[in-house]
């Protein structure tokens, strides 16, 4: 009957979004793998909020991008391999000093593919805390246009796709890795190498490939001895990112009052030190969170700068070609294009080099001021570890240090 038919709503602006990708997707799906994993998560409905399968389905496409065709991994790579981490073990304890137990017996040797795998877990146990605070919001957003039943599917899209290409890039640049394993700690303490990785940028770089593939066994190795040394860091890490990502909470954070806390950090903080503020993330926390990742900026950077100290103090004597490759990687980070630098901000992996930098420095200057043994209290205690500000301050940490009415084990 005429009046009967009830008029159709005209779609959200997210459901516009949502339809134009779905588009681009079925153009390139015959053409690309990674079309075809964003569109079988578009047309998924699944609970979560992240697609896993489909994210590690996009992550394995990515590679598809990647110029030429990986390598095949000999057998006698891998037992080189092998031969190297007990020599680094040897020549870090010599030089640090450190005794640690339960070391990696094992360097695993992987392709792109295998890292995808073994991290698959730790991306998950990072992400899906923020995933489900992302989605509150876009649920927020489109019921104030006036609908949202499209909200969840598309976050789904759309973060898994996100996730899925972080982790394919990543995959094809990751050299080493100690992995800690966080939310399985039954698998913890695990050293990987991604050889598809280090064959190809030794080839690029031409470097002496047996020395090259050493001196990234060596920086993970002194990573395993970091963890290993004592029995407080893993927990204490864990602990600060669990209380982190519990803390995490945008609802009631309005768009306008988001916009104006975004001018007003940019108004006070040059663009060169965006990085060091610690980017969109230190903008919308709470004090109380500003307060945790400075906590975990400040570990990172002495894990990082104290591998690499110890990369330069053994590695200047155990390989003879390297000075040659520390300055041929600095060139290499430094003509990455824009629109790399730009991704690399945008997934934090270039706070990690910010991290490699400040930490390095606050490790070379305790050492040369008080020596190795001085700088081996951080892994004592909790109590121990440099706050932010004394990672950007060594005498700071080292007053501290002096301070304290404790005899340093041996």
């Amino acid at each position: 009957m005429p009046g009967t038919n009830t008029p159709k709503k005209p779609p959200t602006l997210l459901e516009k979004i949502f339809d134009g990708i779905d588009a681009v997707a079925r153009r390139v799906v015959d053409y690309l793998p990674l079309g075809r994993g964003i569109r079988n998560v578009m047309r998924s409905t699944g609970d979560g909020l992240i697609g896993w399968d489909h994210v590690r389905e996009i992550a394995v496409a990515a590679l598809e991008l990647q110029r030429g065709k990986p390598q095949p991994i000999s057998g006698e790579t891998v037992g080189q391999y092998q031969g190297m981490l007990a020599d680094a073990q040897r020549q870090v304890a010599d030089y640090t000093g450190l005794r640690a137990t339960k070391l990696p017996a094992e360097v695993e040797v992987f392709t792109q593919e295998d890292w995808i795998d073994a991290n698959i877990v730790s991306f998950k146990f990072l992400f899906d805390p923020i995933s489900e605070r992302y989605v509150r919001l876009i649920e927020e957003l489109e019921e104030q246009q006036g609908g949202g039943r499209g909200a969840r599917r598309a976050a789904r899209a759309v973060l898994s796709v996100q996730v899925g290409i972080i982790m394919g890039y990543l995959a094809r640049n990751v050299l080493g890795q100690f992995d800690l394993s966080i939310p399985e700690p039954e698998r913890g303490g695990r050293l990987y190498v991604v050889e598809t990785n280090v064959g190809r940028v030794q080839m690029e770089m031409n470097l002496e490939p047996l020395e090259f593939r050493q001196w990234i066994t060596l920086h993970e190795v002194t990573h395993s001895f970091e963890f290993h040394c004592n029995d407080w860091l893993r927990d204490y890490l864990t602990g600060s990112m669990k209380e982190y990502l519990d803390t995490i909470n945008w609802r009631g954070l309005s768009r306008p009052e988001l916009f104006r806390k975004i001018r007003a950090e940019r108004s006070n903080v040059p663009d060169e030190d965006a990085l060091k503020a610690g980017g969109l993330i230190n903008i919308i926390a709470t004090p109380e969170q500003r307060a945790v990742l400075a906590r975990l900026q400040a570990v990172m950077s002495v894990l990082e700068g104290y591998s690499n100290h110890v990369m330069d103090g053994v590695g200047k004597d155990l390989l003879p070609s390297y000075d040659v490759m520390k300055r041929r990687f600095e060139r290499r980070r430094e003509s990455k294009s824009g629109a790399e630098r730009l991704f690399q901000r945008l997934i934090g992996i270039s706070l990690k080099l910010q991290q490699y930098k400040v930490g390095q420095a606050f490790v070379d200057a305790v050492v040369n001021q008080e020596g190795i043994d001085f700088l081996n209290r951080v892994w004592v205690q909790a109590e121990n570890m440099p706050s932010l500000e004394e990672v950007n301050s060594p005498a700071i940490w080292i007053d501290r240090m002096k301070g304290k009415i404790r005899q340093f084990p041996k």
